[in-house]
């Protein structure tokens, strides 16, 4: 079950967590064994940040979660993919995103 957490420091309206719920979906399936059936995700938005001493942005922090292993390749086309969606969907000027992998879950 792969988790995403994005925090922005814009507003996220409806309209965008549906287009980042469904591009997030496609991404994750770069994963092999990983699709949006099982995906869970949580969008905060209005997060106070700062990036370089600035309040400007958006910026956003991405940070997922994925049940396993993947491979670097995969893990790199995945990380590309949901920074350039959540650079498009939110106007972001600021975006990292940090994925762990583990085996260590109960669900």
């Amino acid at each position: 079950m792969p988790f995403i957490d994005v925090k922005a420091s814009c507003p996220i309206s409806q309209e965008q967590e549906i287009r980042l719920k469904t591009g997030l979906g496609k991404a994750v399936a770069l994963i092999p064994g990983k699709d949006e059936s099982r995906l869970m995700l949580r969008f905060a938005g209005g997060c106070s940040m700062w990036y370089a001493g600035s309040q400007e942005g958006p910026i956003v922090m991405a940070e997922a979660a994925i049940y396993g292993h993947a491979t670097q390749e995969a893990s790199s086309a995945f990380g590309q993919e949901a920074v350039r969606l959540l650079q498009e969907v939110l106007g972001a000027e600021h975006v990292y995103f940090k994925m762990e992998q583990t085996t260590d879950w109960a669900f």
